[in-house]
C-alpha cells in the first residue's frame, strides 16, 4: 500500500477530531505486515511525518509485525491481545479508508448509548476513483447504494454483519467472542479464514452482541479497484474467503440470520456458473432442436398434425420479469434520487444524473458477462484445490496493452465469436435474446483495456458523465487528505 495516501487520511480524521475538541480521546494506531525492507523504510519515515503532524492534537502509534501470521485477521488479533485494553472502542479501517471526524464522534456516541452493541457498521461509499471502472463503480454504488442498504438494514435489525472496515467494534466484545479458528484442512478450504469479517459478526452475535448497520452514517468512504483485472484480482479471494464459510455454517450456537450472511456470500458467487449453465443449456436445447426431425403424427389414428410449439408470449414474458429483477433496484435508486431534490442537486441535476445512469446501466450490462466467466473460473480454480494468497490491493490505475488484453481475455473473445457464429447461421432469431452477452464478450479485451485507462476517466469527468456529489461538493476531510498526502509523497517514494 501506498503510505502517503493512507497517512493523509489519518492526518486529515486526526486534526478533524482535534479542531472538534476530542483529539485526547482518540489515537491512531497503524497496524503493518510490510515485510520488503525497502517499502518499510519509506513507510516508517512517513508515518514519522504524520506523528510530527499530529503532535500536540493526537498520539500516533505505529507497529510492523515480522511475520504475518493470519493476514489481517492475526494482525488484528494481535493488535488487541498486546493493546486493545487500553482503549473501548476500535474503528477498524482499510489502508485507503477515510471517514468524517463528525462521523466518528457521532458513532461513539451510539456505541455509548447501547451498552449491548458490539459493532457499529457503515456505508461507505466509494470515492476518489479516476478511470473509467472505477467511475462506474463508484457512481453506481453512490446512486443505488444507499437504497439497497436501507433495505438490508431492515430485514438484518440487530443481525447484521462486517465489512471488515469503517466499522465501530467494541473491544472488549471484540476479544472475548471474535476469536477465529484454523480451519481443518489445506488451503483453499483450509487454514486460516480468508473472509474473516462474516465469521467475527456471527461470532459476536452467538455471544449475545448486537450487530447493527446504519445507513444514516453518512461521513464513510473507500477506494474501488481501478480496473477489470484488479476487481477480478480482489474478488478471487474473497470467492475463496465466501467457500470457506461452508465449513462454519454449520457451528453450533450460530444465529440463523448469520447463516443466511454465509448463504448470501456464496450464492453470490454460484451466480455465475448458474448464468453461464443457462445459457449453455439453452444453447442445447436449441442445436437439438435444429437437429432433430419433429414428428407430425406420433399417432397412426389422429386426424391433425402434432405441430412444433414455441411459446414466445411466456418467453417474453419471462425476459421482461428477468430484466425487471435486475434493473429494479437501479430504477428505485435512481427515481429516489430524482424526486429528492437535496440528493438530485447534490448529483448535479437530472441532466447528470439520468445520462450518467444510462451509460452505467449500459456498461454494467457489457463488463457482466466478462465477470460471469472471470468469476465461473475462479470456482473452478477452487474446486481444483488451487489456493488464492494475499496479494497487495492494485489502487493505480493503467491502460494496458493490446497484447495483455487478448492474452487474458482470448477465451472469452472466442466464446462470443463461436456463439454468435453458430447462432447467425443456425439460430438467427436468438442473436437478439444473447445479444447483451454476445456483445460484452466479443468486446472483451476492449472493455478489459479502457478499464483501468486514466484518461478516459477524465474525460468522462470533464463531460460530467459519472459524477458523484464527492466530486460536485468534495468534503473538507477528503480535500484535506489529497492534500496531505501530496505533502507526504516524496518521502513514500522507495530508492
Amino acid at each position: 500500500e501506498d503510505p502517503a495516501e493512507t497517512a493523509g487520511a489519518l492526518a486529515a480524521m486526526g486534526a478533524g477530531l482535534a479542531a472538534l475538541g476530542h483529539g485526547q480521546r482518540y489515537e491512531i494506531f497503524i497496524l503493518s505486515d510490510t515485510r520488503d525492507a525497502e517499502r518499510w523504510v519509506a513507510e516508517t519515515a512517513v508515518f514519522a511525518e504524520l506523528r510530527q503532524r499530529l503532535a500536540g492534537q493526537m498520539a500516533v502509534w505505529y507497529r510492523r509485525r515480522p511475520h504475518n501470521h493470519a493476514r489481517k485477521s492475526g494482525n488484528i488479533q494481535s493488535f488487541i491481545e498486546h493493546w486493545g485494553g487500553r482503549y473501548d472502542y476500535l474503528l477498524s479501517l482499510d489502508a485507503d479508508s477515510l471517514m468524517a471526524p463528525e462521523t466518528i464522534i457521532e458513532m461513539t456516541r451510539r456505541m455509548a448509548a447501547e451498552p449491548k452493541l458490539g459493532l457499529l457498521q457503515t456505508v461507505p461509499a466509494l470515492t476518489g476513483g479516476n478511470t473509467l471502472y472505477a467511475r462506474l463503480q463508484q457512481f453506481a454504488g453512490r446512486l443505488y447504494g444507499p437504497t439497497i442498504a436501507r433495505g438490508t438494514a431492515a430485514w438484518q435489525g440487530l443481525d447484521g454483519n462486517y465489512w471488515g472496515h469503517n466499522a465501530m467494534i467494541r473491544t472488549a466484545a471484540f476479544a472475548g467472542s471474535a476469536g477465529l479458528p484454523e480451519l481443518a484442512g489445506r488451503a483453499p478450504f483450509g487454514g486460516h479464514v480468508l473472509s474473516h469479517d462474516f465469521v467475527e459478526a456471527a461470532l459476536l452475535r452467538r455471544s449475545g452482541w448486537a450487530v447493527r448497520m446504519d445507513p444514516d452514517l453518512a461521513g464513510s468512504w473507500e477506494g474501488s479497484p481501478p480496473s477489470l483485472t484488479a476487481a477480478a484480482a480482489r474478488d478471487r479471494r474473497w470467492a475463496q474467503g465466501n467457500l470457506q464459510h461452508l465449513n462454519v455454517f454449520s457451528a453450533r450456537g450460530l444465529r440463523w440470520p448469520s447463516r443466511v450472511h454465509f448463504i448470501i456470500g456464496v450464492g453470490s458467487y454460484l451466480a455465475s456458473p448458474l448464468w453461464l449453465a443457462m445459457i449453455l443449456v439453452g444453447l442445447v436445447l436449441t442445436a437439438q432442436t435444429i437437429a432433430s426431425q419433429p414428428e407430425y403424427f406420433p399417432n397412426t389414428y389422429q386426424l391433425f398434425p402434432d405441430w412444433p410449439r414455441f411459446d414466445a408470449v411466456r418467453m417474453r414474458w419471462l425476459f421482461v420479469l428477468s430484466i425487471a429483477l435486475l434493473l429494479l433496484p437501479k430504477l428505485i435508486g435512481l427515481v429516489t434520487a430524482l424526486i429528492d431534490r437535496p440528493t438530485r442537486r447534490s448529483f448535479g441535476g437530472a441532466r447528470r444524473l439520468i445520462p450518467g445512469a444510462a451509460v452505467e446501466i449500459f456498461l454494467s450490462a457489457l463488463y457482466a458477462p466478462v465477470m460471469m466467466l472471470m468469476q465461473t473460473r475462479q470456482l473452478i480454480e477452487i474446486l481444483a484445490g488451487r489456493d488464492s494468497g494475499w496479494s497487495a490491493q492494485v489502487r493505480a490505475g493503467s491502460r494496458i496493452s493490446w497484447s495483455v488484453a487478448l492474452r487474458r481475455h482470448w477465451r472469452h473473445l472466442l466464446f462470443g465469436l463461436v456463439v454468435t457464429t453458430g447462432l447467425v447461421y443456425a439460430a438467427p432469431p436468438l442473436l437478439p435474446w444473447l445479444a447483451p452477452v454476445l456483445a460484452g464478450l466479443i468486446l472483451a479485451p476492449v472493455l478489459s483495456r479502457i478499464s483501468g485507462d486514466p484518461a478516459l476517466g477524465a474525460r468522462l469527468q470533464r463531460w460530467s458523465l459519472l459524477t458523484t456529489p464527492e466530486e460536485m461538493a468534495p468534503p473538507s476531510v477528503l480535500t484535506e487528505a489529497a492534500s496531505t498526502a501530496e505533502r507526504l509523497l516524496p518521502e513514500s517514494r522507495i530508492g
